[in-house]
This record gives structure tokens, sequence and C-alpha cells, in this order.
């Protein structure tokens, strides 16, 4: 796309006017505003595709107004509009009418990490019966190492982001008013049939799968803590499909 045209686009520049034929600047502004309105609904439609719970939260008139002014301030660098507000999250931590929700930036942090690792590649992962004949394959289980894919992500937050999304995708926007928003959680981000999944988790977890991201053997990546459950959380990713391979 023609660079002037472009900024014309997204700006109030009027540069690009004496390239539109018309009798007068104000028709020029007019037949200029026909793409101009397009552009911008188009790509306030892509946010609201990219960001719903984040639109949910703050509805829909709130959310076209900050995009508005968001997407003047940041023109797409790409075709590809799934890899459009990458940096919509750190925008919000500085839109001063937001200023109230604070952990708005983290959920629409989050919303793009989960359209990110959708489109990443997908690991194959083993099932119970492997896992099973893994473990049973050695003397000693705790020398294991269990790999999980490289595009798994652990999240810590202050915040109850990963519920709110949760309550977004399930039972619908009513359960919204019941997460205490207040409550840090860590999430679990993994790519499982195709999309991104997520899963809200312990601390303890987080620390035990972390040390898995690391390599560290079975032994080493068990948290030193006794609310730590080996069994509950080694159930837990095997039903996730978390584990690509056990060696």
């Amino acid at each position: 796309m023609n660079t002037s045209f472009k900024t014309a686009l997204l700006t109030e520049d009027t540069r690009f006017y004496n390239e539109i034929k018309a009798p007068n600047i104000q028709q020029q502004e007019i037949r200029l505003n026909v793409y101009r309105n397009n552009v911008v609904v188009s790509l306030i439609d892509a946010l609201c595709d990219i960001f719903p719970v984040t639109e949910t939260l703050v509805g829909d008139v709130f959310f076209r107004a900050m995009a508005r002014i968001y997407l003047l301030e940041n023109q797409p660098s790409s075709p590809i509009i799934s890899e459009y507000g990458v940096n919509f999250s750190d925008f919000i931590r500085t839109f001063e009418p937001a200023e109230n929700l604070p952990f708005l930036a983290d959920v629409a942090a989050l919303e793009h990490e989960m359209l990110t690792l959708t489109h990443s590649e997908e690991y194959k992962t083993l099932d119970h019966d492997a896992v099973s004949t893994a473990f049973s394959s050695v003397e000693d289980p705790s020398v294991l190492l269990l790999n999980v894919p490289p595009t798994t992500k652990i999240l810590a937050s202050p915040f109850a982001i990963g519920s709110l999304y949760q309550a977004h995708f399930s039972d619908g926007h009513q359960c919204l008013n019941k997460v205490d928003i207040n409550k840090s959680e860590y999430l679990l981000l993994i790519k499982s049939h195709l999309y991104a999944q997520l899963h809200v988790i312990q601390k303890e977890e987080a620390i035990f799968i972390k040390n898995l991201m690391q390599q560290r053997s079975l032994e080493d990546a068990v948290p030193d803590s006794d609310l730590f459950d080996l069994g509950k959380t080694l159930a837990k990713l095997i039903e996730w499909k978390v584990l690509t391979q056990i060696k």
C-alpha cells in the first residue's frame, strides 16, 4: 500500500488529498473518508476478535473508542491481521481511562499469548499407556526426564485473569462477575488439538513444570513443599496432553 495513502487512512494527514480527483478539498475528504472509515472499522473489528474478553470487560463502546486511539498510534506492520495488536496490552497500561482496571492489560496480554500459541507448532504428546510404559521400564523413575513442548508457558499474575478467561469461554458472561479478580493465579499455557489451552494451576505445580522445562530430572523437579502432590500433578499433565517424551 502507498505509504502516504496508508498514513492518510489512519491519521488526519491531508497531504494525500492532492492525489484525489475532486472539485474541492471537502469532496476530497468525503471520498477519502469512505476508505478511511472502512479501514478503521475493519481494524477495530479485528481487535475485537483478538481480544474478546478484554472487550467484554469494558463494554463495546469503551473498547472501540480505546481501539481507535490505539490504531491511530499503531499502524499494522503485517498484512496478516492476526498478528495485529502485539503491543495492545502495553498501550492499555498507559491508557488513562482504563487506569481503574489494573488487571485489564494482563487480560489483553494473555489473550494475545493464546492467539500466538494457537498459531505455533503443535507437538505429539504421550497418552496414559505410553507414560505408564516409560515409568515401568526403569528401576528408578526419579531419574527420568519428562519433556514438555517448547511452546509451553507458565504465567504468574497478581490477578485472576485465567479464571476470567475461562469464565468468558465456558458459562458465559454472567460468570465473570463471580471471579475474585484480586486473587493471584499461576497459569499453564499449552497447545493441544490445534488450539491453545489454558489451565489455572497451583504455585507448586507451576514450580514443578518450570523445573521440567529446565530439563531437571523428576526427583529434582519436585518442589520442596508438603502441598505438592506428584501423583495428581502427573495425572493432570497426562490428561492435558502436556508430556512429549520421557527418557
